[in-house]
């Protein structure tokens, strides 16, 4: 994302921590304000952590059993599909939302854990502080938690805090963070620094709060707050992350943001979701409030998922988010029909990820989601594609966005 001052321009980006985020549904049209309350106030008080004394040996062994769940729980995610709510706002002095970016996504994975997006609901963005660019939207691409699995271990402390009880769950709880203390010169990875809550039977990672490191002046990370959810009767699934966090650059612009994000309608393999056309606002305004910490055996998938975490960094010539483009376009010419795909009939959408130069040029395309044997067609005809230059204060800018092809069988 992009920060903006109204004496000078500041580039910062903002890229969605890869946390142990869940993501949101915003129950809400595009344009409804998030809830001001934070997760923790939706819930009441919280409960008292009783402090409990237990042998190390004991807690190695806690650790082990949940970080390798861990792993294997990002192997399962693999298999299923899900849909990702996201939203985005930037919050004036008076608490009003003066910037909007909302994402309404459903996601697949093959055998070797690639993710394909397909875009239902994607306006063109308000946002004027700050700008989401492609990187960003790769973080919050999946459910993709930070990584306390058993191959990270070595990186993170864990020390034991107690023990707490939360709706029907009891909770082992602990203080996480980097063993060695990232600098931010050197290091491109990034290191959740919080706590987590981990359920005495299962052995698995049930909530999580904290934010990323390491930080520096133009790099910040809001204190996120996530929920999981049983899913299958297995797994613990992110589903629910929220932050609301002022975040304070090195030359004093400050950036007040809400995030909040859902993961919903988790379905093994490619499961049949029921999709709103781009433009449309996705059904339902009620508040989202953090989904109950209880265990079901036989869970179904639930409406809910960042979520993730959001970051800002510094990225001069990051491209600024456009959303749909097909409307935009002075030139879009119709891409041709393979030869390969006639043999099978194919037909369906194609989505492409373009981003355009500062002279209305696509100077990138790739394929996020369409029936594979029609992808390479899109491209093409993407890259034929002309636009007005996007101007931002008087200067040309990139611009990166989505165009959709249409095929029908032949």
């Amino acid at each position: 994302m992009k920060l903006f001052s109204k004496a000078a321009y500041h580039p910062v980006n903002l890229g969605f921590i890869r946390a142990s985020l869940a993501v949101l549904i915003v129950a809400t049209a595009a344009g409804v304000a998030l809830p001001q309350q934070t997760s923790a106030d939706a819930r009441g008080p919280a409960a008292t952590i009783s402090a409990s004394t237990m042998p190390e040996a004991q807690i190695d062994e806690i650790v082990r059993a949940f970080t390798a769940k861990e792993t294997r729980f990002r192997q399962a995610l693999n298999s299923y599909a899900f849909k990702r709510d996201a939203l985005v706002q930037t919050i004036g002095m008076g608490g009003q939302v003066t910037g909007e970016y909302h994402r309404v996504s459903y996601f697949t994975f093959d055998d070797q854990g690639n993710r394909f997006e397909k875009i239902n609901f994607f306006p063109m963005p308000t946002l004027t502080e700050i700008n989401i660019t492609a990187q960003d939207l790769e973080d919050l691409g999946g459910v993709n938690p930070f990584a306390l699995e058993a191959s990270k271990l070595n990186a993170y402390t864990f020390k034991y805090v107690g023990k707490e009880k939360i709706d029907e769950l009891d909770l082992y709880v602990f203080d996480v963070g980097p063993r060695v203390a990232p600098d931010p010169k050197k290091i491109k990875d990034r290191y959740f620094q919080g706590r987590i809550w981990v359920d005495t039977q299962d052995l698995q990672i049930v909530k999580a709060r904290g934010k990323g490191v390491p930080e520096d002046k133009n790099n910040k990370y809001p204190t996120f707050e996530t929920y999981r959810e049983q899913i299958d009767g297995k797994y613990w699934f992110p589903t629910y992350s929220y932050a609301d966090d002022e975040l304070t650059f090195g030359n004093g612009n400050v950036v007040r943001m809400r995030l909040l994000v859902k993961y919903t309608d988790f379905v093994v393999g490619h499961g049949k979701v029921t999709i709103t056309e781009i433009g449309d606002a996705p059904p339902g305004s009620e508040k989202p409030q953090p989904p109950k910490l209880e265990s079901k055996p036989n869970s179904q998938p639930q409406a809910q998922r960042q979520q993730p975490e959001a970051s800002v960094q510094s990225e001069t010539e990051a491209p600024r988010e456009g959303g749909i483009l097909n409307g935009k376009a002075i030139e879009l010419p119709a891409p041709k029909y393979p030869a390969e795909a006639k043999k099978i009939h194919a037909f369906g959408q194609v989505q492409i990820q373009i981003v355009v130069d500062e002279t209305g040029k696509v100077i990138s395309a790739e394929a996020l989601f369409g029936p594979e044997s029609l992808r390479q067609a899109a491209v093409d005809a993407a890259r034929l594609a002309r636009f007005k230059p996007s101007i931002v204060n008087g200067v040309a800018v990139k611009v990166s966005g989505i165009l959709t092809y249409e095929f029908t069988a032949q």
